[in-house]
């Protein structure tokens, strides 16, 4: 090999390290990856086989598009392993719960619906209620509850508590 070539050779590669570093750095912002925190989790018993779950959270999108809300999913893990499937409560539904059932507290936070946008570069505090197909008391004897948001391009912001 001689040292003509391999000085060419040698400066072909930075070269493609530097493009690829640009290209890396220029388009980091095209991927949403949003994160958050579950806060508040109030739970209501309406009858003695349904618990209406109430869930405050906060959502962080960094990246430099927004995140249009596609679904929205909840589980609970309960004490015995099992899992219980939530379904998402209409937002109407919800206010309409704060205004029937004082017990549930203030609502702090406006409810998280599909089609919502989490702008580019923001946080936002929201609410969502779910619905549970059992007992209060084996849904507050849980050990976890997990909250799924997916964007309408596919990425899922998962926040458990």
């Amino acid at each position: 090999m001689s040292k003509t070539f391999g000085i060419a050779f040698g400066s072909a590669l930075v070269a493609i390290i530097v493009v690829i570093a640009i290209a890396y750095t220029a388009t980091k912002g095209n991927h949403l990856a949003p994160t958050g925190a579950i806060g508040k989790v109030r739970t209501l018993g309406p009858s003695d086989d349904l618990t209406y779950m109430v869930i405050d959270f906060n959502v962080k999108n960094d990246s430099d598009r927004d995140m249009i809300v596609h679904s929205i999913e909840g589980e609970v893990d309960t004490a015995d392993g099992g899992m219980l499937t939530a379904s998402p409560v209409a937002a109407s539904d919800v206010d309409a719960a704060f205004k029937s059932y004082p017990v549930l507290g203030e609502q702090y936070n406006p409810v998280l619906k599909d089609r919502d946008k989490i702008p580019a570069h923001s946080m936002l505090d929201r609410m969502v209620g779910l619905r549970i197909d059992a007992p209060v008391a084996k849904v507050d004897a849980r050990r976890q509850v997990i909250l799924r948001v997916t964007d309408i391009t596919g990425p899922v912001l998962e926040l458990k508590k």
